[in-house]
């Protein structure tokens, strides 16, 4: 009897030990692909593909969609590009989608070197649908590229297979890549995007810059700044993380953010001046800011190698876990602000108005408030940093290891407080024109009109002849450009008012619709992130011409139909 008894007991004991380890074993946590591997190696198409389809399979809160395909190469095939669509109800179309909650959209590794964009992303991606961030859901729709660019991170350069710099091509949308990212944000329209990116080895760990272009209404990027990025800024610093406004630091009179290759002799000896980030349309931030926005890109600090893989995507995935919780903190703030706005701008741009300008040039100023800002940075010393003393030493004094504290960065840096007086933190307009209610193109500016569609501006087209009344342009005075990707050096022209012909097969463009704000800034000549500067479309014309696009500005009736580009 004693011994039945015992090995009823044993049995009993190794039952539990089985359910118990069963048990452990199912609640371990779910490792991305670079967690996997010790940050050994990045991880590529197939491991992202693979690790999507497993929580896919486990969250009803994530669906993935194939939202576009690279160009094939002989050196690596075409890949999918994989949108996480992670929200509470489990949706996977915009129509579905819960609109009393703000939807972020991030974009990660557009910049295929900047890998740690793309592991972060993943990390998110996993606590958001299996891990700690799931109640996340319950305030705010999540939209995640995590690797916009796989040929890049395969080798592991900054170029897609085009040879294109991804954040350089938000205007002409040219790669499939540029194309597959503006489309999510047109079908989904989300209040927040983040575009994600690393720098180079900066004391500053995390970088986040708002929206700067003053066509993008003042309001979002004051909220960005003092309330967002403020909020951001004080749980990074919770981690030990350490945060600065994104800064860049360019030669004085070359605008670095255009996606100009600049020569040497343009270059020259220059000073260096610093300000926030970028106007252009043609970045990842400003182009979803347009559509009244709130919108970001964040800049990891990083040596792009291996042995600091782990490390880094440690902190750019905190820069975006606490800017996700804290749009979902201020959610209906959210979207009352940016709604609101997007609401206003439509009514703006249904009637003609001489106070509704649109900016077309500016420049960077100083602020006699603020004529100089202090910032930390990384200079390289002589000999190896080996600790930091806790507390002020005397020559001679006795030195033990509890009065050293472990120096965390790279032992040939040390950080020093330099004085920025070259600081232009502030926008100023220097090109205005009032907003005109429609552009008249004609019929042979198909590339342009193809532009435009992939932008998902909507585009009419007239069905017969008819004479409407517009606003031209004569030229007067022109210098080219010395470089793709950049306006005019000089361009003066005259405006009258005019009685024309709109042929059958001419394009009509509306700025009474949500690209209210983009399609003045595409079309006008003067702009400076205007068609006219990309010399694929050949928009640039000669002393004496007349511009070829027309201003509408008076409200008639005209024999139009929408333009539909019929596709296979």
């Amino acid at each position: 009897m004693i011994l039945k008894y015992k090995s009823k007991n044993i049995a009993f004991m190794i039952c539990l030990l089985f359910f118990t380890g069963c048990l452990f074993f199912a609640q371990e946590p779910i490792k991305t692909p670079a967690e996997k591997a010790h940050y050994s190696e990045y991880t590529q198409h197939q491991a992202i593909a693979r690790f999507l389809s497993h929580l896919a399979e486990i969250s009803g809160n994530l669906k993935v969609r194939v939202v576009g395909r690279t160009l094939a190469r002989e050196e690596y095939s075409s890949k999918d590009l994989l949108l996480c669509i992670i929200t509470e109800e489990g949706v996977s179309s915009p129509v579905d989608l819960n609109r009393s909650k703000p939807t972020f959209y991030i974009v990660g590794a557009k910049h295929g070197n900047e890998q740690s964009a793309k592991e972060a992303s993943l990390m998110l991606i996993r606590d958001l649908t299996v891990g700690e961030l799931q109640t996340l859901l319950h305030k705010v729709n999540f939209l995640i590229l995590p690797a916009a660019n796989p040929y890049g991170n395969w080798f592991d350069v900054r170029q897609n297979e085009q040879d294109l710099d991804l954040n350089r091509d938000q205007v002409k949308l040219e790669s499939p890549e540029s194309e597959a990212i503006n489309r999510v944000f047109r079908e989904w329209m989300p209040e927040a995007t983040m575009d994600v990116h690393e720098k180079g080895d900066d004391f500053y760990q995390v970088s986040i810059g708002c929206v700067s272009n003053p066509n993008i209404d003042a309001s979002l990027q004051e909220f960005s700044r003092d309330v967002l990025l403020s909020e951001v800024n004080h749980k990074l610093k919770e981690k030990n993380i350490t945060f600065y406004e994104y800064l860049v630091r360019q030669r004085m009179g070359i605008d670095s953010s255009a996606g100009v290759n600049y020569s040497e002799d343009d270059r020259g000896t220059r000073e260096f001046m610093m300000r926030y980030s970028t106007t252009d349309l043609n970045d990842g931030r400003n182009s979803p800011g347009i559509y009244e926005s709130l919108s970001f890109i964040q800049e990891g600090a990083s040596r792009h190698d291996l042995e600091t893989l782990g490390e880094r995507t440690h902190y750019q995935y905190y820069g975006l876990r606490f800017m996700a919780e804290r749009i979902g903190e201020h959610g209906k703030e959210i979207i009352s602000l940016v709604r609101g706005l997007r609401k206003k701008l439509l009514q703006k741009a249904g009637e003609y108005s001489e106070d509704d300008l649109v900016h077309l040039r500016m420049k960077y100023v100083r602020d006699e408030k603020e004529p100089f800002i202090k910032i930390n940075r990384f200079v390289r010393t002589e000999r190896p940093i080996l600790g930091l003393l806790k507390e002020d030493k005397k020559a001679g004094d006795p030195l033990t290891y509890g009065d050293v504290v472990p120096y965390s960065r790279a032992s040939d840096r040390k950080i020093e407080e330099v004085v920025v007086t070259n600081w232009f933190p502030k926008v100023s307009p220097t090109k205005s024109v009032i907003r005109p209610l429609a552009y008249l193109i004609p019929s042979q500016f198909g590339d342009v009109i193809d532009t435009l569609v992939k932008h998902r501006i909507k585009v009419d087209v007239f069905i017969e002849d008819c004479f409407l009344d517009a606003q031209v342009y004569t030229i007067t005075d022109i210098a080219e450009a010395e470089y793709d990707y950049l306006p005019p050096q000089k361009i003066s022209m005259e405006e009258k008012e005019m009685n024309t012909v709109a042929k059958q097969g001419d394009f009509y463009v509306t700025c009474a619709q949500e690209g209210a704000n983009l399609i003045p800034c595409l079309l006008e000549p003067e702009s400076q992130y205007g068609l006219i500067r990309y010399w694929k479309y050949q928009l640039v014309p000669e002393k004496g011409d007349v511009f070829p696009f027309y201003r509408v500005i008076k409200k008639q009736e005209l024999p139009l139909v929408p333009y539909v580009p019929w596709k296979r």
